[in-house]
């Protein structure tokens, strides 16, 4: 079953290329990627999109299946008339980023996964339990500082996105929908990635000190994977180490784009929302 139809936000940075699709986490927005799309966006169009559930996207998250959101996403980047895309995905966006590879192999350049669920490793279900029930920034100090590997100054920044995700009854229900239909069945670990149906070029980005979702072992990603990890960071590497993920993300960008030219539209910087009830999502 496809999601419902409905407004997708997304923020826009940047001209040519082959475009980058940047999907955020759990609980998280396009403005988690606020430190690395500057930077990003000198090579290439730069897309930071809201799931459904989060941000300003529309808040009926359907089944609550993540899987689901390959095909919305397909949608998206159809309605913004982008053949193919590098995808960069944090935790629940590496997720989808992998369902998108599967469903539409023609359409993705490269996948990116930063700290990502959906390959087959535990994970810890409790904190994202305490995420969903929190009702004060306060609670969700408590819970940013499980994301990183030490002090930071974004903590505070982090917590307020938490609360204003999760302390509206609207998004609480869709975020707990999410949370019982695809990851709840999967605190344990869940089922082994097939790499063999993931034509894109993979890499992997990790913190060493990722208190959420564990440094995978070697075996979880395919043999031609290179995973980078970061010392000290914890499960927003992005934030934490914007800089040296960043120019890990460009690197590995650029040494794809041969495969695939020059296929970027060009649009200046902008944050905007579509509708898609007219896209078909099929």
């Amino acid at each position: 079953m496809p999601l419902p139809t409905g407004p997708a936000s997304y923020l826009s940075i940047g001209v040519g290329g082959v475009p980058v699709v940047l999907l955020h986490g759990f609980a998280g927005d396009r403005l988690s990627w606020q430190f690395n799309l500057a930077t990003l966006s000198l090579d290439r169009r730069t897309i930071a999109v809201d799931f459904p559930g989060h941000g300003l996207s529309h808040l009926d998250v359907g089944s609550g299946r993540v899987g689901e959101f390959a095909p919305w996403l397909l949608s998206v980047l159809d309605a913004l008339a982008i053949p193919v895309a590098h995808v960069v995905g944090h935790s629940m966006g590496g997720y989808v980023g992998l369902e998108l590879a599967r469903l539409a192999p023609g359409r993705v350049a490269s996948v990116s996964l930063i700290a990502s669920a959906g390959l087959g490793t535990p994970f810890d279900l409790g904190f994202l339990r305490r995420v969903v029930a929190l009702r004060t920034v306060e609670e969700g100090v408590e819970c940013a500082q499980r994301l990183f590997g030490g002090p930071s100054p974004l903590i505070l920044r982090i917590a307020e996105v938490l609360h204003a995700q999760c302390g509206d009854p609207p998004r609480q229900q869709a975020l707990q929908s999410i949370l019982e239909a695809s990851f709840a069945p999967h605190a344990d670990g869940g089922p082994a990635v097939d790499w063999s149906s993931i034509r894109a070029p993979v890499q992997a980005l990790w913190g060493d000190a990722d208190r959420v979702i564990p440094l995978p072992p070697p075996d979880c990603l395919p043999s031609d994977c290179s995973l980078h990890v970061f010392p000290g960071i914890g499960h927003m590497p992005h934030a934490e180490a914007a800089g040296p993920v960043t120019q890990e993300i460009r690197r590995f960008l650029a040494a794809c784009d041969s495969r695939h030219g020059d296929a970027g539209a060009m649009l200046q910087s902008a944050d905007l929302v579509i509708d898609l009830s007219g896209v078909n999502q099929s």
